[in-house]
């Protein structure tokens, strides 16, 4: 998943697309809720990676701002991959987006490529059903704030629903515009769209919450192969080569983490 930037120009565009697959997304989330959490986790970025590794996911930092993460599809498995260098709060996002591609999208499954696809529909469809896995009635919580600044505000809910900034104003458009009819507030959320604030980890601890949420993870996961190939060694003790993959894959992590230490030197 790139992070396509959305702008305040094309936010009205967005919402029609949204209007279009709403019925289709609000059907696929009742059927993730029925079907998907199992563990009962009320903690929507926990529950998104809990089934993300029951896929094997692989987690690896990679320094490009735009790529946030991908389904590859291949052999008949589908693997998800997440970009650890970008912030959590992205990070919580593309896992629902990757979700739905992994659960959802029938794209994946196709041996060809079918040129009549709207790709760029398929895209909204999986931010869209990130956007529902994620958020509750976010128009009563802007609301219950007493802070007057808008961007403290939006701040404030990005870290109660532990989203990003636009994905945040978007959920807010759509419910002040389609839900409430309230024009004041849709004309904020186009003032401040384009304007993301700079510093978000200041502005996080100047408002006394966690600045976690918008800093990166850097998390090396492969997937569980590590404990898969343990466990090959534990059960064919005899076997040298099950040896030579389990120390190949701890020289990668290590030198994944090496090199990320001397970019952030």
């Amino acid at each position: 998943m790139s992070i396509k930037p959305i702008t305040k120009d094309c936010l009205e565009q967005v919402m029609q697309q949204n209007s279009s697959i709403k019925e289709q997304i609000y059907g696929l989330v009742s059927d993730f809720n029925k079907r998907f959490n199992k563990s009962g986790l009320t903690a929507q970025e926990k529950q998104a990676f809990s089934v993300l590794k029951e896929n094997n996911l692989i987690q690896i930092p990679i320094e490009d701002e735009h790529w946030g993460g991908a389904i590859i599809a291949k052999g008949g498995m589908k693997i998800p991959v997440i970009n650890t260098a970008q912030p959590r709060v992205y990070q919580y996002f593309v896992a629902w987006h990757e979700i739905y591609h992994l659960l959802y999208d029938i794209n994946l499954d196709e041996k060809t490529h079918n040129v009549a696809i709207d790709m760029d529909i398929n895209e909204r469809k999986a931010d869209y059903f990130a956007a529902k896995m994620i958020f509750g009635d976010i128009y009563k919580y802007y609301y219950s704030l007493e802070d007057e600044n808008v961007i403290d505000r939006i701040i404030k809910c990005m870290d109660a629903y532990k989203a990003p900034y636009k994905a945040t104003l978007i959920e807010l458009y759509e419910q002040a515009v389609e839900v409430y009819g309230d024009m004041d507030l849709k004309h904020t959320v186009l003032n401040h769209f384009d304007d993301k604030p700079k510093n978000l980890e200041g502005k996080f601890e100047g408002l006394e919450l966690d600045p976690e949420l918008v800093r990166s993870s850097f998390v090396i996961s492969f997937g569980g192969l590590e404990q898969k190939v343990k466990k090959a060694i534990n059960q064919n003790t005899g076997v040298s080569y099950h040896k030579d993959n389990y120390e190949f894959l701890i020289e990668l992590k290590k030198e994944i983490k090496k090199e990320w230490e001397d970019l952030s030197k």
